[in-house]
């Protein structure tokens, strides 16, 4: 098994006031991180991750300190989850934790 940081996309829900003193809700997408296991025998790839849209790189730049590198996580399966999975770390990291020694 694999412990990886897994990124995600989630809302946050907070309460903004109108100038009559009313206040309504306003939901904010963000990406956050959570600990997951990942077992090593169903990966089937694994790639460097660039976010690209601009709405992304900015949940980006709010969540994570400059420089953080992602990797993408290609899994198989046949479950109600996606198979791709983007984690915290380089890719050159999971390439090292991955690549089984040749003997």
């Amino acid at each position: 098994m694999l412990r990886v940081s897994e990124v995600y996309e989630r809302e946050i829900k907070t309460f903004d006031q109108r100038p009559d003193g009313s206040e309504f809700a306003v939901f904010q997408r963000t990406l956050d991180t959570r600990e997951s296991l990942v077992n090593t025998k169903y990966i089937v790839a694994a790639y460097s991750h660039d976010f690209t849209a601009s709405s992304a790189v900015k949940m980006v730049d709010r969540a994570f300190p400059e420089g953080t590198k992602f990797t993408t996580l290609v899994l198989d399966s046949n479950s109600f989850r996606k198979s791709e999975v983007v984690v915290v770390g380089s890719f050159e990291k999971f390439c090292q934790i991955l690549e089984a020694p040749l003997s």
